[in-house]
């Protein structure tokens, strides 16, 4: 079995972490690339940091061919700051990092969205998380898989009230709620990331949700 190279942005997050560390524990994967603003925090033979100002994005020049990249960037408008800020992290960074992934010939490209991405949505998230998809389809990529989480659960290191409340309603609610809306564990998402990756390949555009990641994180 040929041993694959992952490429992951986004390492430092509620998915991300969790994913660093499932690539790095994987007999499928050699080596893990991370790219990001500060290290990890994960010390292991198999994963290389690249520690770099994300607007730069488009100068990084790696040696290395990518089997499967992963994009975990994801900020919400209270941390941004302004619509500008948020953009830049949910729209142009990832565009960035997709352009370097399909530079390096990444046979897969894996996409942390949101339930309700759509580029014609009111809600000015959901309509840039659906712009983003639009144009990752554009870049043609062997196999583009999109997730799509609903409520994410998980210890996040900042606080985040709207999460917070809906983790609230989630667990008083929860046998009521259909599958598709019920919150998921960051854990679960990553888990479910490795296995479509490697499950995927040559199968084009794949829409993953909440339901479909409930059952592939376990």
């Amino acid at each position: 079995m040929k041993k694959r190279t992952a490429l992951i942005i986004g390492s430092t997050g509620l998915i991300g972490n969790s994913l660093v560390q499932f690539l790095v524990d994987s007999d499928h994967y050699e080596k893990v690339i991370s790219i990001g603003r500060r290290n990890t925090g994960i010390n292991h033979p198999k994963l290389s940091e690249v520690i770099t100002n994300l607007d730069d994005l488009h100068e990084l020049v790696l040696e290395d061919t990518i089997d499967d990249a992963f994009c975990c960037l994801g900020t919400t408008m209270k941390k941004a700051g302004s619509k500008d800020a948020f953009y830049k992290v949910d729209h142009e960074y990832v565009m960035k990092f997709a352009q370097l992934a399909s530079k390096l010939k990444a046979k897969t490209f894996n996409v942390v969205s949101a339930m309700g991405a759509n580029k014609d949505s009111l809600v000015y998230y959901n309509r840039v998380k659906g712009q983003v998809e639009n144009e990752l389809i554009q870049l043609n990529f062997n196999t583009l898989n999109i997730y799509q989480p609903s409520l994410l659960l998980g210890d996040r290191k900042e606080s985040r009230f709207g999460e917070d409340f809906g983790k609230i309603f989630n667990s008083v609610f929860n046998p009521l709620i259909p599958k598709k809306y019920k919150g998921i564990e960051g854990i679960k998402v990553a888990k479910s990331m490795i296995t479509t990756a490697l499950s995927s390949q040559n199968q084009k555009i794949n829409y993953i949700t909440s339901d479909i990641m409930q059952s592939l994180g376990v």
